[in-house]
């Protein structure tokens, strides 16, 4: 009978500044977390797997199986609609290091009353997720500090703030005229299931080390924030702007009226969803466009708002990295109604930003390849 590899537990002791996020969590002060390697196989490997009759076949059931792994990551109190105490958290990095391979890994955090029910929680979420985790790959966990810290990139994110460049991708925030009165609209995370492929390539070919951060975390819309999009589209429906172009105004009215459809659906899943790029160098304007029309990109005729970036001040530098660092909600501000909807997405919105790579038919991405992983 197999046994589950024990992961290396990193545990972060109380602190003054904790992320609380409702009644009774100030009793989860202790927070543990553990790093896996995914191992993307070689699409002769891969195919091996498929039970279609071609490869069309294996790449929409590996799809499948991504879809149904985030789906279950969601998990909040149904009865008093908040999120769990425990506030599992998951994350997918990219680690990009000069004459390397494209390094990509999966840390999950628990937050628990004690340093033992840490140690416990973190091992059965883990169990949780090496089990659940999509057969197509292979999974590694660390199994000391030192390989803890190479799979979660903390080397490159424990740098002093004047070596720390960080840049948060969002959706594009956008009023309907140009002064911070007017109504603001939120656009949506989308994609497609190949234009991933861009960001693994263009990760793999960046000159100097960067690190990509994909936050996951299970929460709620909140009462009163659906009052707020309720308002928040009342109002806008009702906007009359004669300078405005009517097609455009139309489009905004539109738009407003789907995204508080999709926002106050009773039965939606929702997450904390950030996007983050790490490095020591300059990040180039190059890899925040790409990254964010991917993410953004317009696939279905309709036209999206698109994305936009968000940097820390040189004072936020220090906070903005150890939050990722350590699996975090990173609150950058918002003109919103509800400014917290700013890190908020639905189910669909996460089954577009987050993909786990594959490797195509014949030699794989000729300019990417991914880090071989240690069989457990």
């Amino acid at each position: 009978m197999n046994q589950i590899h024990t992961p290396w537990i990193e545990i972060i002791p109380p602190r003054d500044r904790i992320d609380l996020a409702g009644p009774g969590f100030s009793d989860y002060q202790w927070q543990a977390l553990f790093a896996c390697q995914i191992g993307v196989p070689k699409h002769n490997d891969w195919v091996n797997l498929r039970w279609g009759f071609n490869a069309a076949a294996l790449f929409d059931e590996a799809m499948k199986r991504q879809d149904l792994f985030l789906t279950s990551r969601h998990g909040i109190n149904n009865e008093l609609r908040i999120e769990n105490p425990n506030r599992q958290t998951l994350t997918f990095r990219y680690i990009h290091l000069p004459s390397e391979d494209l390094l990509l890994t999966m840390l999950g955090k628990v937050y628990a009353r004690s340093k033992e029910n840490a140690e416990k929680s973190a091992l059965a979420y883990y169990c949780e997720l090496k089990a659940a985790f999509p057969y197509d790959y292979a999974l590694s966990a660390a199994d000391s500090r030192d390989e803890f810290c190479r799979l979660s990139g903390w080397e490159l994110l424990a740098q002093d703030e004047d070596r720390l460049n960080i840049a948060q991708i969002r959706r594009c925030e956008t009023p309907i005229q140009l002064n911070q009165k007017s109504p603001f609209l939120q656009g949506f995370w989308h994609s497609n299931a190949h234009a991933h492929e861009q960001i693994w390539r263009l990760m793999a070919a960046l000159p100097g080390p960067v690190l990509m951060n994909t936050l996951l975390r299970s929460t709620v819309i909140y009462d009163n924030e659906l009052q707020f999009l309720t308002k928040n589209a009342t109002e806008i429906a009702d906007l009359q702007f004669p300078s405005l172009n009517p097609k455009a105004l139309k489009t905004y009215k539109e738009w407003s009226e789907n995204f508080a459809n999709r926002r106050q659906d009773p039965w939606q899943k929702f997450f904390y969803l950030q996007i983050h790029l790490v490095s020591t160098r300059e990040i180039d304007e190059n890899i925040i466009r790409n990254v964010g029309a991917c993410l953004t990109m317009n696939s279905s005729g309709q036209s999206l708002p698109g994305y936009q970036v968000k940097f820390p001040v040189p004072e936020e530098r220090r906070e903005w990295g150890t939050r990722i660092r350590n699996l975090d909600i990173v609150f950058s501000g918002s003109y919103l109604p509800a400014p917290r909807l700013s890190e908020v997405a639905d189910m669909d919105e996460v089954l577009s930003a987050i993909r786990i790579p594959y490797s195509p038919p014949g030699d794989g991405f000729l300019d990417a390849n991914f880090s071989s992983i240690k069989v457990e």
